[in-house]
């Protein structure tokens, strides 16, 4: 994808951000972030039944690499349905490639708020809201 090509879906995560709200019933609710440095979020994370992620979403303000891309991190977990696992071991160098390195330029830690904040509530959550995923003992017969 080229540069402008980049842009052009940075800015329209910016006015249509995917993923965007307060989610009612959520089992973790995790700030991230400062305002003097590119912005603040607040995600919110739901698992399921299996101790997988069922939803996520965000609220709020900063500018448009740091809105942007958190926008385009949770649109990627619900989409592809990523595990808990899965968000953890994502890592930060290849997402700001995806963004754009040229795009982001010295602002890394902008495009990478929602990622580390999501990584923070994946991590609160499986220490703390995480069902009990106990194996059933075999059974001898």
């Amino acid at each position: 994808m080229d540069r402008n090509s980049r842009i052009e879906v940075l800015v329209d995560h910016v006015k249509n951000p995917r993923c965007k709200g307060v989610l009612d019933g959520a089992d973790v609710v995790m700030p991230g972030g400062s305002p003097e440095c590119g912005g603040s979020v607040v995600v919110y994370l739901r698992g399921d039944a299996k101790g997988g992620i069922e939803e996520v979403s965000f609220t709020g303000e900063g500018d448009t690499i740091s809105m942007g891309a958190t926008s385009m991190i949770l649109e990627k977990v619900q989409k592809e349905k990523l595990t808990p696992e899965e968000v953890l071991a994502f890592d930060y160098e290849k997402f700001v490639d995806d963004i754009g390195r040229e795009i982001v330029g010295s602002r890394t830690r902008n495009a990478t708020l929602g990622l580390s904040t999501l990584k923070a509530a994946v991590r609160k959550y499986q220490r703390e809201a995480r069902p009990a995923l106990k194996e059933k003992p075999a059974s001898f017969h």
